[in-house]
């Protein structure tokens, strides 16, 4: 019986070891039919680890190199010191060289081997057939380029995540994303996923400023991530978003924001309403899909109370989804 990720995570595999990418892994990748996948992933772990380590101590010329073949680590002897300055530069300074490029080149094939991980960890529960369009190569190999220089655990993450979403769907993150990611700091990150909880389709309310300030998203903070490219309007006066009805019998809408959706109803099909947003960038969306966040409650209450405020019938409920286009509402409140 397959498990749920199992044909994505197949896919996955088939596409990195195919351009000889997280090379490091391949060894417990083949072994997973035999053995408990969460034991897998422990050993996996704790090689990566002791890798990095090992690659950190070369670096620091706290050890070297005995064999580049078997890459067998030593102490720096009393010999070593022994020999003629002239002599011993002569003799030194390519082997320091040498250590100091493998060093890096563990360090790239663990970081990027991490990221791997994380890919793994998204896609093990989705059920998703894997779509019949490959991972453009090019994207490939910035994506690994990338993440092949990121040691922090967060941005680590948004990585795995990059990766396994472009396997699920080839062009999900453009290029123009990659190198925004490559740049980004954690700080910035840690930014960017607060800001996450006050999306509502592709907006941000404005009339909620007390709650976006109580939670530091303050004009300064606003303005930054416009900055980044994230969001756009925040500089505009009146920016407005304006919404119809889904269907033509009646009307109806629908806003998602994280795991919580409000419903607007009227019997009126011609009916819109406005909100006054900004509005988040074409970038801001592939950035946003990277994470899973917390909705916030009392703010979304907010925008439910404006809408309600022009004669709609407004509900808040959380949802399950049902296929990339379907979601089913369920503990329905009315606001």
């Amino acid at each position: 019986m397959q498990m749920p990720g199992e044909r994505l995570l197949e896919r996955m595999w088939e596409t990195i070891t195919e351009k000889g990418i997280g090379r490091l892994l391949k060894p417990w990748q083949m072994r997973r039919e035999s053995r408990a996948t969460i034991d897998i992933q422990r050993e996996e772990i704790l090689i990566l680890a002791q890798a990095q380590h090992d690659a950190e101590r070369i670096r620091r010329g706290e050890v070297r190199l005995a064999d580049t073949s078997a890459m067998r680590l030593v102490a720096p002897s009393d010999e070593d010191l022994s020999i003629a300055p002239e002599v011993y530069d002569r003799l030194a300074l390519p082997m320091c060289a040498m250590e100091s490029m493998i060093a890096d080149m563990v360090r790239r094939e663990v970081n990027t081997a991490r990221a791997v991980l994380q890919a793994e960890a998204v896609l093990e529960e989705d059920p998703q057939v894997p779509p019949d369009q490959n991972v453009d190569e090019d994207w490939l190999f910035r994506w690994r380029d990338s993440a092949s220089q990121v040691s922090n655990d967060l941005l680590q993450s948004l990585w795995g995540r990059v990766l396994a979403g472009e396997v699920k769907s080839p062009g999900s993150f453009s290029l123009r994303t990659l190198d925004f990611l490559k740049n980004l700091t954690q700080k910035e990150a840690e930014k960017i996923a607060r800001l996450s909880r006050f999306i509502v389709i592709n907006t941000i309310f404005r009339g909620a400023e007390k709650i976006l300030e109580d939670e530091g998203i303050d004009i300064e903070f606003l303005l930054k991530m416009q900055e980044l490219g994230i969001i756009s309007g925040v500089d505009s006066v009146g920016l407005i978003t304006q919404l119809k009805s889904m269907r033509e019998s009646d009307f109806f809408c629908v806003m998602r924001s994280n795991s919580i959706v409000l419903l607007i109803k009227h019997n009126d099909p011609q009916k819109v309403f406005t909100l006054p947003t900004y509005h988040v960038t074409s970038m801001g969306k592939e950035i946003f899909r990277l994470g899973v966040f917390e909705p916030h409650i009392e703010y979304l209450e907010e925008v439910g109370k404006h809408i309600k405020s022009q004669g709609f019938t407004v509900e808040i409920a959380s949802y399950y989804r049902v296929d990339n286009d379907r979601i089913s509402p369920y503990n329905n409140r009315v606001i």
